[in-house]
């Protein structure tokens, strides 16, 4: 058992078992924990499922209603992943829920993945609360996460990432995807793909489930404009991937609640995700920090910047050794960004030795060392990568702002 909260995250941090999900259900049924909760939804996708959470979220509290989230992973601190109205599960809960089922946790030899899903079905079991969004961790089929039983399934888009977990194709990825799709619900996604969508219609078929499509929305200008049935918005500050997050989380609403327009309007202008094109100050400026962490994050990043015209720009970018760092290197380089690449204290961390040379690509060993050399060429700066990285990197921005 543990006496603080610090010793007992470090605790669940280090558990890294692999079982299957039909083992982690007959450990949530001996432990009496529901997994059929009242209006649960769950989120899928490869980018996005974050940003759509919380302007989910966001709307649902704009019009009086309590909700539940689990997002991963978290960017300031192990709670963020368990949250009510945005709030982070405190640490005095956090440590009594982790107290509780210590025995189970080493008994069946939890991840921490499945030590976060179970207390967070456990919490909110024990909340009356209105929705309960739930976020997958990786893919979907096999994934923790999916031993709820939702009244909404949703996937934002299908894209190549964590092919170690998934599968070498996108078929396989699909495929994985795909499962959260459950008999005779209403499924959701803002996925454009003709092959993908073809695919995920013909499931819903088999499901017997009612498939929407959100339509895609072309945004050419900065500060975004867009528009959802009568309403307008304006989304400043964020990237421009966020309008089809915000379209998905609001055609997602549209199917729980009778939308008002101008609170939905604000809840939506006003959600911010940190780590998300947030911008942080740094010495006499400031950075933008995104978590891009695979192909089509980058390629979303890169689109914003276009869209905003920014200049100079200068990216610090850092991954986990199970992406393929080459073509998301390649893609910013070739927009003329000049690219610092370093590492992290993680044990997943990219090996900056096995990273070719290129012309524009300074290979850097620490972040800091990298935001120092940017700032001297007075240039924008981009940092970019894993959310573990820019975790690490928010952190000291905040500190050093302090």
């Amino acid at each position: 058992m543990f006496e603080h909260i610090e010793e007992a995250i470090a605790y669940i941090e280090s558990k890294r078992s692999k079982r299957t999900i039909d083992e982690f259900r007959d450990t949530l049924n001996k432990c009496h924990i529901s997994m059929k909760q009242k209006n649960m939804i769950h989120i899928a996708g490869t980018n996005g499922k974050g940003s759509t959470v919380n302007y989910l979220r966001s709307i649902l509290n704009a019009h009086g209603y309590t909700v539940g989230t689990f997002t991963s992973p978290y960017l300031i601190c192990h709670n963020d992943r368990i949250r009510v109205d945005d709030r982070p599960i405190s640490d005095e809960e956090l440590l009594a829920y982790i107290n509780q089922y210590y025995d189970v946790i080493e008994e069946d030899s939890l991840s921490m993945f499945e030590i976060d899903v179970l207390i967070m079905l456990a919490y909110f079991q024990s909340l009356d609360l209105d929705y309960r969004i739930i976020e997958t961790g990786i893919g979907g089929l096999h994934d923790k996460t999916n031993v709820i039983d939702p009244i909404i399934s949703a996937i934002t888009n299908i894209g190549m990432d964590h092919q170690k977990q998934l599968g070498d194709s996108i078929y396989d990825i699909i495929n994985e995807k795909m499962g959260v799709i459950k008999p005779h619900q209403m499924f959701i996604t803002s996925e454009t793909k003709g092959t993908i969508l073809a695919r995920l219609q013909e499931q819903c078929d088999v499901m017997e489930a009612i498939m929407y499509v959100v339509p895609e929305y072309q945004v050419s200008r900065y500060p975004f404009h867009f528009r959802y049935r009568d309403m307008a918005f304006t989304l400043k500050n964020q990237g421009i991937y966020q309008v089809t997050n915000a379209r998905l989380a609001l055609t997602i609403a549209s199917k729980l609640i009778q939308l008002d327009s101008t609170l939905t309007t604000n809840a939506i202008e006003n959600a911010s995700w940190k780590g998300r094109y947030e911008t942080l100050p740094y010495q006499n400026g400031t950075v933008e920090i995104d978590g891009a962490h695979n192909l089509p994050g980058i390629k979303a990043l890169i689109q914003t910047l276009r869209v905003k015209k920014e200049q100079n720009i200068s990216i610090i970018f850092s991954c986990l050794n199970d992406k393929d760092i080459n073509p998301m290197l390649d893609l910013m380089l070739k927009e003329g960004y000049t690219v610092y690449l370093t590492t992290f204290n993680d044990e997943r961390a990219i090996d900056l030795s096995s990273v070719d040379a290129r012309p524009h690509l300074l290979i850097v060993d620490s972040f800091i060392e990298a935001l120092q050399a940017a700032y001297i060429k007075k240039n924008h700066i981009v940092i970019t990568g894993s959310l573990h990285f820019i975790s690490k990197v928010r952190k000291y921005l905040v500190d050093m702002n302090k």
